[in-house]
């Protein structure tokens, strides 16, 4: 394929549309390493919605034991962008443009879960939203995001 100018899916996409299509369920997200880290995994999805579950460890843990923030907004912005994923073209991408979180409590380590979906999804720019809860299901974060539609770029 090198130089052929063929298009590559973008991986992220393919993996939440197979979820949708075949009526998946908890498939584990392997597409790039903080995913991996993260113990990331896609609970539900369906057309501009994710559950996305995490097993968040010490590493991305504060020393006074909570989860450092610029992580909390990670597992965020991963929610928005697979919900995001799941509305464009298998010849497009997404990127997020801007993000606000909002951070309502400390987030201990351990199993937590992101529901993102999309409020408006145009033909070049998605609107998102997400909320990060704790197994109890009590708001820990919540953030929003405009996320602009990209096409790929030829492999290379």
């Amino acid at each position: 394929m090198s130089g052929s100018g063929e298009m590559r899916q973008h991986p992220e996409r393919a993996i939440v549309r197979r979820v949708i299509d075949e009526g998946l369920a908890d498939v584990a997200v392997d597409t790039n390493p903080l995913a991996i880290a993260l113990g990331m995994r896609i609970v539900s999805a369906s057309e501009g919605r994710v559950c996305m579950g995490y097993v968040v460890g010490a590493p991305f843990t504060q020393g006074n034991g909570f989860v450092q923030g610029g992580i909390i907004s990670a597992m965020l912005d991963f929610g928005m962008v697979f919900a995001a994923f799941s509305q464009v073209s298998a010849e497009s991408s997404v990127t997020t443009v801007s993000q606000t979180t909002n951070y309502f409590r400390p987030v201990l380590a351990g199993e937590l879960f992101v529901e993102a979906e999309l409020e408006k999804a145009g033909r070049m720019l998605i609107n998102a939203r997400a909320v990060l809860r704790d197994t109890s299901g009590k708001l820990q974060a919540s953030a929003t995001a405009p996320i602009a539609v990209i096409k790929n770029v030829a492999a290379t």
